[in-house]
């Protein structure tokens, strides 16, 4: 027992030492020093607490955004005053973006992705619905709805709206697309498991 007790303090004085040391190194740096601001990240001077102007624009009348990357959810180009907050029971976004609706509104229809379930294999088994430990490990079951999937309701968990916005960092990053069709639409059904293992 008195081992025990010491190999416990022996690791709480370590970690301690540990801790101590980092304010020591000459690569701390301080809370301060790491908001992208020159103004302290909690203050109300901070430039980058200025709210941003979102669009005013009205769905069907907005410029569709090319997408940021191969497959990248669209972002929303009008505005979504009313939309929000997006509830399972109430999401307003489907009225124009459901397949049969979209070409009325000149909307983004939903891929079929939205139309799929992606889950585990799910059995009955005494009294409980679990995974079903017979498959593969972490195998997903690829199953085609004839329906919304009502797992993907929170259109605003992907989807973004557009901003106004003035920030100093330059963005490098360039697209590379396999298709010019691709830049304005999904593939992502036809290589949902592309690079998986």
């Amino acid at each position: 027992m008195m081992n025990k007790l010491m190999v416990c303090f022996t690791i709480l004085a370590l970690m301690f030492a540990g801790c101590n040391s980092n304010k020591q190194n000459e690569k701390y740096i301080p809370d301060e020093e790491i908001d992208m601001s020159d103004d302290l990240i909690m203050s109300d001077e901070s430039e980058l607490t200025d709210m941003p102007e979102y669009s005013k624009i009205r769905g069907g009348e907005s410029e569709k955004i090319q997408r940021s990357f191969e497959n990248a959810p669209p972002l929303i180009p009008h505005r979504v005053g009313g939309f929000l907050p997006i509830k399972a029971d109430d999401n307003r976004c489907l009225l124009c973006h459901m397949p049969d609706k979209a070409p009325e509104f000149n909307a983004t229809p939903l891929p079929k992705t939205h139309f799929t379930s992606y889950r585990p294999k799910i059995v009955y088994r005494d009294g409980k619905y679990v995974v079903d430990a017979n498959q593969a490990e972490n195998e997903i079951v690829e199953t085609d709805l004839d329906h919304f999937n009502a797992a993907m309701f929170n259109c605003s968990q992907c989807h973004v709206p557009q901003a106004e916005v003035t920030v100093e960092i330059p963005n490098t990053f360039d697209p590379d697309y396999r298709k010019a069709s691709d830049k304005s639409r999904s593939n992502l059904k036809n290589n949902m498991g592309e690079g998986v293992r």
